[in-house]
């Protein structure tokens, strides 16, 4: 048997070997007719599937509401192990919920909810837009708005402001602040005038002469006064107004809830080939259904506006207006309102010893429940021309019983200011505060003005401030108590230059009188 076991011992020898071969890529040369190729194989290590950052939605019921009217808030997320709200809420907040909101005031209010889970944090962001209120008169449109610089600049400051051939400068009084865009945020309506020597001879001053011209201004992101006329009233031509736009007032007229302007007009303030007539006819600035703004004249024949007031006099729920006029009727004349924005004149309610003086100042201020009617004129000595049977202090009245009646004599306290004697007389505004009456006051020929205190009850009056100037224009008739209980005032062509002391407007522009 040796053989079989040398056969053993060769194949026990080679058969590893052949493996061994086989393993390494093949066993011969060139003689092999087949290749065998070994493959080896990679395994590659799996990676886990990236965590989902949370999602949140976040929504209103509605975009717009107005003061008092409740929205709804609604969120949900998912993969959030925590949400946390801020803005115009604060706190955490459960992965999905909703909320009831109710706007207590105007403005934009953002409120955001961000989310964070093992996927990182996501946030959204809902903003709610409440519409600035309209009040209820004029008095309060002007001095109960959360507004503490209402000045305008310079026409030529605004971006985007061609002035036309004769075009001089906003009115110094002749602006008002509202939501006219529904913004949350306060705009403003005012007119420029115009001088082109109409009539030549006449008008060395160069008093206004022609038409004034209507503008809408807001401010943009960056503070500044932007020109927006053309989004709120989209026929041109009616942006033509009277000569002379005095005092500006806001309420709503045609009960739309939106803040409508009533504009007292006057005309040509110098003589005209020996006559001189300054009346003018009454222009009022409506809301209409599609945003925009109507100018309408007033069905009233050409009367002189010096000043008008805006309050729901005989409790019906629609706004009347109140003006003086010493042009036509000669005696302050009440303006019905129809709560559509048209008017009914009514020349009777006034009483009859007012007829015939020269009464240029009108307020209606809301005082415990009733409309105190401030009117004023110039007493008897306060000015020298005028024979003293034209002349008129400043009376408070209420409507009573259909007819107005004098409450209270406030003219014997009006102070003579010894070291310029000056009187100060017309009262071009007046805030109430505290049981006391603050005039805005003039002298006769408009020279000085001052800010005089009145106790309500007792007439007894004390001088806050006085500024002489010795021109006739520097003083915007319009005062305003700011958030901080200073009285500013309300004025146009604050631009630029009104910082400088030389500057012609600084003083108003710039002035700022603590309340005591």
């Amino acid at each position: 048997m040796p053989t079989n076991r040398l056969r053993c011992a060769a194949a026990c020898i080679l058969l590893p070997l052949l493996a061994s071969l086989v393993a390494c890529g093949g066993a011969g040369g060139g003689n092999s007719s087949t290749n065998t190729t070994a493959t080896a194989t990679s395994t590659t290590p799996t990676t886990a599937a990236p965590t989902a950052a949370p999602t949140v939605n976040l929504a209103l019921s509605a975009s717009k509401a107005s003061v008092n009217s409740p929205v709804t808030l609604s969120w949900s997320s998912t993969d959030a192990t925590s949400c946390n709200s801020s803005g115009s809420w604060s706190g955490g907040q459960a992965a999905r919920g909703s909320q009831s909101i109710t706007p207590a005031a105007g403005g934009q209010f953002s409120y955001t909810l961000a989310c964070t889970g093992a996927g990182g944090t996501t946030a959204r962001t809902a903003v709610l837009t409440v519409p600035m209120p309209v009040l209820a008169t004029s008095y309060e449109n002007k001095n109960d708005i959360a507004l503490d610089d209402p000045k305008l600049p310079n026409l030529q400051d605004i971006p985007g402001v061609t002035l036309e051939s004769g075009e001089q400068n906003l009115g110094q009084r002749g602006m008002a602040f509202a939501d006219f865009l529904q913004e949350g945020a306060f705009s403003a309506i005012t007119a420029s005038t115009f001088y082109k020597n109409a009539f030549p001879g006449s008008n060395p001053l160069k008093w206004p002469d022609s038409p004034a011209k209507l503008y809408f201004l807001r401010k943009d992101a960056s503070g500044k006064w932007t020109d927006v006329t053309n989004q709120l009233i989209k026929t041109p031509s009616e942006r033509t107004i009277c000569v002379s736009p005095g005092f500006i007032e806001i309420a709503d007229m045609n009960k739309d809830g939106r803040p409508d302007a009533v504009i007292s007009c006057t005309g040509p303030d110098f003589t005209i080939n020996g006559v001189f007539d300054d009346s003018s006819l009454q222009y009022a600035v409506l809301s209409q259904p599609d945003g925009s703004y109507r100018v309408v004249m007033l069905a009233v024949p050409s009367i002189y506006a010096h000043q008008v007031a805006l309050a729901d006099i005989d409790g019906d729920g629609n706004v009347d207006i109140l003006s003086v006029d010493t042009g036509r009727f000669r005696t302050p004349i009440v303006l019905w309102g129809n709560g559509d924005g048209t008017i009914r004149v009514d020349a009777t309610r006034f009483p009859s010893d007012m007829s015939q003086k020269a009464i240029y100042g009108i307020r209606a201020i809301p005082i415990n429940g009733k409309i105190n009617v401030v009117v004023s004129g110039n007493p008897t000595g306060a000015q020298a021309g005028p024979p003293a049977s034209n002349e008129y202090g400043t009376k408070v009245l209420q409507y009573i019983g259909g007819k107005f009646e004098v409450v209270k004599d406030l003219s014997a306290g009006i102070p003579k200011v010894s070291s310029t004697g000056l009187t100060y007389a017309l009262a071009l505004d007046a805030i109430y505060k505290g049981g006391y009456y603050y005039f805005l006051r003039v002298n006769g020929d408009y020279t000085g003005s001052a800010i005089v205190k009145t106790d309500a009850a007792t007439g007894a009056s004390t001088l806050l401030t006085e500024v002489v100037r010795g021109n006739t224009s520097d003083t915007s008739g319009v005062l305003k108590l700011t958030s901080a209980n200073n009285f500013v005032s309300q004025m146009g062509n604050c631009g630029p230059n009104a910082i400088k002391l030389t500057d012609y407007f600084h003083y108003q522009c710039s002035f700022s009188i603590p309340l005591r």
